[in-house]
């Protein structure tokens, strides 16, 4: 995202070779685009969902696409769990706290863990340990699905900060609590609520 002369903690020859190549300027996708993705993901996560609603949540949502895509499964998720038909105002209702804090604190790999662990009354240490007693794992579990929907890291970089973890298991953490979040109430309603609370840098 920066042009290779303003890259920091490379190496001059790094920067220089990289200047060999083609240079292009990447922007934020439009309003079209970000549409088209969720449409993409709904049918990837076979979702039936009402063209409004994509469009609803592509018009608030328009800087990071892991959000973007995050905030539809949050909304599938309730509307499976309630037995509800996914809405313009059912969505309004589920990301209500997720729009409104658009603009809040940095939200970093960090500040998720610790928030994480807080909430389950755990340490940091703990967290990131090769412990595997069920509430261990599963708070390890919804953090990382956390890093991976609010942050921009990648699977192997998230997986570092959870003890030098391989980024399978951060893609089976992502993909388990997807699941759980549209299966058990109690699920959707911690991953909700964490959301809030980092989201308001609380």
């Amino acid at each position: 995202d920066l042009p290779p002369k303003q890259l920091l903690n490379f190496e001059d020859r790094l920067r220089s070779r990289f200047e060999w190549g083609l240079i292009t300027d990447i922007q934020p996708p439009d309003l079209e685009t970000r549409i088209a993705i969720l449409s993409k993901k709904a049918a990837t996560e076979s979702i039936q969902v009402d063209p409004q609603v994509l469009e609803f949540i592509a018009s608030r949502i328009s800087t990071n696409i892991r959000e973007l895509e995050g905030a539809l499964i949050r909304v599938s998720a309730f509307a499976n769990l309630n037995g509800s038909p996914v809405t313009v105002p059912l969505a309004e209702m589920v990301l209500r706290d997720l729009l409104a804090n658009q603009h809040g604190p940095t939200i970093t790999t960090k500040v998720i863990m610790e928030q994480t662990a807080d909430f389950f009354g755990i340490s940091m240490e703990e967290l990131c340990s090769k412990a595997r007693t069920n509430p261990l794992v599963h708070a390890r579990q919804i953090s990382m699905y956390l890093c991976r929907d609010l942050t921009d890291d990648s699977l192997p970089t998230i997986g570092k900060h959870f003890g030098g973890r391989d980024h399978t298991t951060v893609m089976h953490a992502q993909k388990k609590i997807t699941q759980e979040m549209a299966a058990k109430p109690d699920v959707y309603d911690q991953v909700t609520r964490l959301t809030s609370l980092i989201k308001n840098g609380m």
